[in-house]
């Protein structure tokens, strides 16, 4: 047998093979079967047909002729319209049978008679219509002739007719002997080849059974596993070379995808449980993992305490050395903390440079704080340890908030909100620290959030508003200006200190749009003051890294119509330490403009000489601490006269602040400090006193502005 490679080619050859073992055996049957369809269409179109057909030709002759003589007795047009439709109508159905007669096989007699028959037919219809075409009395008048002659020609169609009738009849008598002799051994014929028959139907099951449905069942049987979950279960037939082979090997496809896609969605789900970076638990899982440990606690087992770990100085690696390096960090941390973290609790990151970790206390006893703080203590000695970053080593560190559960809350966002409360005082504390969460830490964190609602609030109302303080040239007490200084008057807590609400400021981000709204009410204050006296404004270390800082700053003088000269900026060193080219920049741009630079809190800072070397100052002012400690302190005496020394050195002008008494106004005069500021001359004042103050006559030797 060839081997076929498909199911329908294999049946087409198994029935082809069946007939040909059958060929042999039913050639007889078949010579007779052929007989008796050669006889059967003899009989169909030679007496069926020729019959029927024969039969109404004659039926159509008379009725064209009956038609014709009720065309020739009309009286009126009506009658005469009706009977020509007929006969047109029965010569045209003639028509129509006389070609139908004429495709049926005949013998020589029979289109000897036809030919007879089409002769007489078709001299009528020449006649007819001749007569037809004439005018009704024309017709009329030629109707005896026409009768006449139609009724000889219709007698000889019709007598052609008759004898076609005759030659059909024998013709199908004969038909009928040689069907009698047919059927006769037709029976036999039929026996045997039925026999041969359903043996070949008996095979062909067999060969279907075996190459079709039982192969097809093994592959049913093999999806219904694996549609139970037997992804290992072979699919059969897969190496056959037909429809089937191909079912199969889609089959073996769509098995391989689910196993594919099962392991895909075990990954996803990976995912989406565990951090892709650490391999850590996330938030998700500390989610459950916190709520089976509270349930635990529910039914009265071991507690526990949850642990939130927030890296110290992990910024800078990102800033300074890239990402990746940051990455790198983060993985190593990870490790330090899976080799001290127990392997029952659950340690998760659930941010950038955040982890967390489920303390089991099953095994504390009553102290339920000595497991927490040995381990805070061990993550702090591990993560304090420097780590490698190529040939650099960088340093980072841990501070650790605990907080206690149940004592500390009795749901997962409580625990969180405690540790992380308790996390933030311990950055508060200097960092690298652990705290644990008290009471007290929450009631804080709520009066922090009710002061900066209340700050928003007081800025809204523009409750906050400038003072100024006097600055004084001490060798002829003239005026110089104001430093302007913000505050707050408060509705119900009356004057707020600087110090309270400028750091709130600060942590809400609002301290440009703030320091921009001081120095323009001051232009607004100042606008009528003499030309001479200046504003002295203090800057954030925030605004030194904006670069747009001057453009806004110039903007506000340019709106108020105040010129820049007359425009002091005061920085403090903090303010040069995060991005010095960065400030170094925005104060060049400032000076450009006309506004002076002053280096505030000198000698409080670890490179103040650095600074003054650096950048191009136009003055610099003596921190208040070194000023009212000169009188008990000798080594701050010191130090202020070296300062100015220093700053005569350089030919920079020298402001001492904090001048509350006679004594150190006159040490500081003799030591040849220029200018003063302190409560000796006056506190700082509201804008109407300030005024009052800068329109009064200015001479020499008047040293106090405010009694």
């Amino acid at each position: 047998m060839f081997k076929l490679s498909s199911v329908r080619a294999r049946l087409i050859s198994y029935y082809l093979l069946s007939v040909a073992l059958l060929v042999g055996v039913s050639v007889y049957a078949l010579i007779q079967m052929l007989a008796l369809d050669r006889l059967t269409e003899s009989l169909d179109r030679r007496w069926i047909v020729g019959t029927r057909v024969l039969g109404e030709m004659a039926d159509l002759l008379s009725e064209t002729r009956l038609a014709e003589t009720r065309l020739a007795l009309a009286m009126d047009q009506q009658t005469t319209d009706k009977a020509v439709a007929d006969a047109d109508g029965f010569l045209t159905s003639l028509g129509y049978q006389r070609a139908a007669y004429g495709l049926l096989h005949k013998t020589e007699e029979e289109q000897r008679l036809l030919a007879t028959f089409d002769s007489a037919w078709d001299n009528w219809v020449a006649q007819h219509r001749a007569w037809l075409a004439l005018p009704p009395d024309q017709r009329l008048a030629t109707s005896p002739a026409f009768q006449s002659g139609a009724e000889a020609l219709y007698q000889s169609a019709d007598d052609a007719i008759d004898a076609l009738g005759d030659v059909n009849a024998a013709g199908a008598a004969a038909a009928g002997a040689r069907a009698d002799h047919i059927v006769d051994t037709s029976g036999t014929i039929f026996g045997i080849v039925v026999f041969f028959a359903l043996l070949l139907a008996s095979w062909v099951t067999w060969i279907i059974h075996s190459s079709i449905s039982q192969p097809l069942a093994s592959i049913t049987k093999a999806l219904s596993e694996l549609a139970a979950g037997n992804r290992g279960i072979v699919i059969p037939q897969v190496g056959r070379h037909d429809e089937i082979g191909s079912m199969a090997a889609a089959f073996e496809v769509f098995r391989n995808n689910a196993v594919k896609l099962e392991e895909s969605q075990a990954l996803a789900e990976a995912l989406a449980r565990y951090d892709t970076l650490t391999g850590l638990a996330n938030r998700r899982v500390l989610a459950e993992e916190l709520e089976k440990a509270l349930s635990r606690v529910d039914r009265g087992e071991a507690p526990f305490a949850v642990l939130l770990i927030d890296l110290d100085r992990f910024k800078p690696v990102n800033d300074i050395h890239g990402h990746s390096a940051g990455d790198l960090v983060l993985g190593e941390i990870t490790a330090r903390l899976r080799a001290v973290v127990r392997k029952h609790d659950t340690l998760a990151r659930i941010g950038g440079d955040e982890f967390a970790i489920i303390c089991d206390l099953a095994d504390e006893g009553r102290d339920s704080t000595s497991m927490p703080i040995a381990l805070a203590e061990r993550i702090i000695a591990a993560v304090a340890a420097p780590v490698a970053i190529g040939t650099r080593m960088v340093e980072v560190g841990a501070s650790i908030g605990i907080a206690l559960c149940p004592a500390d809350g009795v749901n997962a966002e409580a625990l969180l909100r405690a540790a992380d409360i308790a996390m933030y005082r311990a950055k508060q504390a200097g960092r690298g620290r652990f705290r644990f969460y008290e009471e007290s830490m929450d009631t804080e964190l709520k009066a922090k959030a009710a002061m900066e609602a209340d700050v928003q609030r007081g800025l809204a109302a523009s409750e906050i508003e400038p003072h100024y303080q006097a600055l004084i040239e001490l060798s002829g007490g003239r005026l110089l200006g104001f430093e302007i200084l913000a505050r707050w008057r408060h509705p119900e807590k009356g004057l707020v200190a600087p110090d309270l609400f400028i750091p709130v400021i600060e942590r809400l981000g609002l301290m440009t749009e703030f320091t921009l709204t001081m120095l323009r009410r001051a232009c607004l204050d100042a606008k009528e003051w003499p030309a001479d006296l200046k504003l002295s404004l203090n800057v954030s270390p925030h605004e030194l890294t904006d670069v747009l800082f001057p453009v806004r700053l110039l903007a506000v003088l340019a709106e108020k119509d105040f010129k820049p000269s007359r425009l002091e900026i005061e920085i403090t060193e903090n303010a040069l330490v995060a991005d010095l080219a960065t400030a170094k920049t925005i104060l060049q741009a400032l000076q450009n403009a006309g506004i002076k630079i002053a280096l505030d809190d000198f000698g409080t800072g670890y490179s103040s000489l650095y600074h003054l070397r650096e950048l191009k100052l136009d003055k610099i002012k003596i921190d208040r601490s070194f000023i009212k400690s000169m009188k008990d302190n000798a080594e701050s005496t010191k130090i202020v006269n070296g300062i100015l020394g220093l700053a005569k050195s350089l030919a920079l002008p020298a402001t001492a602040e904090g001048i509350d008494d006679a004594d150190i106004l006159l040490r500081l005069s003799d030591a040849g400090c220029e200018i003063g500021q302190g409560n000796y001359f006056g506190k700082p004042m509201p804008a109407t006193d300030a005024s009052k103050i800068a329109r009064q006559p200015r001479g020499k030797g008047k040293l106090r502005v405010v009694a």
